[in-house]
């Protein structure tokens, strides 16, 4: 079943629900939807604009795009939603919509009575925005967790490509290799997405049960932990900065680190700041055990939206697959929406690329969401570095960590 258009989209959804409208900020004055989401940059600025554009035209609507830096986003949509403040399309991450749900519009009746097509997007991508059973937010990007590479540092260290499907043991081969070169093999993180990505690709672990509960007493979770604490002691990984989400990147992009688990998202910008020739494989897993999470964001619209029917008709052409593949050319995302991911491939300029997603597609599962996952992220930010740079047993700060949270 194709999409429909935006504009019979609209007719369809005229003459629906006005349901819990407040006549909030998300329709300024009648003719205006305001957006939120997070802006990094001026570029960033610029390319969101321009998909704001595209919801503009199909819905009649000025698109007014108000960006806030990533790490402050999410204090601020969780002080807006459910109030008069609340944007009208809101931005949202696969692992933190549990907790914003309460405020947003499920879009299971929009996507019947318009006849949208969530068959077109990639299935895991859909599911991972919904919440028992009810669609809170339209996905523009997915992808699994990858292991970005320093190709020059390896060549110079004498280390082949790592294949997709590489193992622990492999990189701790190379890491040996790197480190007699005077080169430090990893970029450490206690990022939320990028430790658990971590964390399940080498033993396993988890952070939050498919139920989205937070439970941080698997042994396995501790077990990789440990395991990026000794790296750390043996000088083949960087230390852990909480108070710096972007360390790890840096550190990856200015050579001090020869390698960083990002996601597809991340590919053209550390192509495009690296001065060495960037690399992409799947994150080491045991012999046979290989397994990496995958996430996305995507696009969903605030219960106090006074039209969420022009907001659903800006989210369509928003997500339509010309606005993805733009945005994928732009290197900004990997599609969700499965026709437009070619754009992504043509455009990533890395050899095998490809290979790595489909090697780590192929085992990736969601990250689960959980109410608890912003206050998680804090935490981890807090006290991550302890365990991950070694000054106490990750067992001991994962427990610490799980009294702050009530478990």
């Amino acid at each position: 079943m194709r999409v429909r258009t935006a504009a019979v989209a609209a007719a369809a959804v005229g003459a629906l629900l006005l349901t819990g409208c407040s006549g909030g900020q998300g329709s300024v004055g009648g003719d205006t939807l305001t957006w939120s989401m997070w802006i990094g940059s001026s570029d960033d600025q610029k390319v969101w604009d321009g998909v704001g554009d595209t919801g503009a035209q199909a819905s009649g609507k000025k698109v007014s795009l108000q960006g806030s830096p990533f790490a402050d986003y999410w204090t601020k949509i969780s002080t807006q939603l459910g109030t008069s403040a609340a944007p009208c399309i809101v931005t949202m991450q696969s692992l933190r919509v549990n907790q914003f749900a309460d405020g947003l519009l499920p879009l299971d009746d929009l996507i019947k009575s318009t006849g949208f097509d969530t068959g077109a997007f990639d299935e895991g991508a859909v599911k991972a925005l919904a919440v028992d059973g009810k669609q809170y937010a339209i996905p523009y990007d997915t992808g699994p967790m990858l292991l970005f590479y320093n190709k020059d540092a390896f060549a110079e260290a004498g280390v082949g490509a790592p294949e997709p499907g590489w193992t622990v043991d492999d990189f701790q081969a190379a890491a040996t290799a790197l480190k007699k070169k005077g080169q430090v093999a990893l970029a450490t993180t206690v990022e939320d997405i990028f430790l658990e990505g971590t964390i399940l690709s080498v033993t396993g672990g988890t952070m939050i049960d498919d139920s989205g509960k937070v439970a941080l007493d698997d042994p396995k979770t501790a077990e990789a932990v440990d395991w990026l604490a000794g790296l750390v002691k043996d000088s083949t990984a960087t230390r852990a900065d909480g108070a710096d989400a972007s360390a790890d990147d840096n550190a990856f992009i200015n050579g001090t680190a020869a390698a960083v688990v990002g996601g597809p998202w991340n590919s053209l910008d550390f192509k495009a700041k690296a001065k060495f020739d960037v690399g992409v494989t799947t994150i080491p897993s045991p012999e046979g055990a290989q397994k990496t999470y995958s996430a996305g964001s995507g696009f969903g619209i605030s219960k106090t939206c006074s039209d969420p029917a022009a907001a659903f008709t800006a989210i369509t052409a928003m997500t339509s697959e010309k606005t993805l593949a733009t945005l994928a050319k732009d290197g900004r995302a990997f599609p969700a929406r499965t026709a437009a991911q070619s754009a992504w491939y043509q455009n990533a300029g890395i050899d095998g690329a490809k290979a790595a997603l489909d090697s780590a597609l192929a085992s990736a599962v969601p990250l689960p969401g959980s109410a608890d996952g912003d206050k998680l992220n804090q935490l981890l930010s807090q006290y991550g570095p302890q365990m991950v740079d070694g000054q106490k047993p990750a067992a001991d700060v994962l427990a610490e960590i799980s009294r702050h949270l009530g478990k």
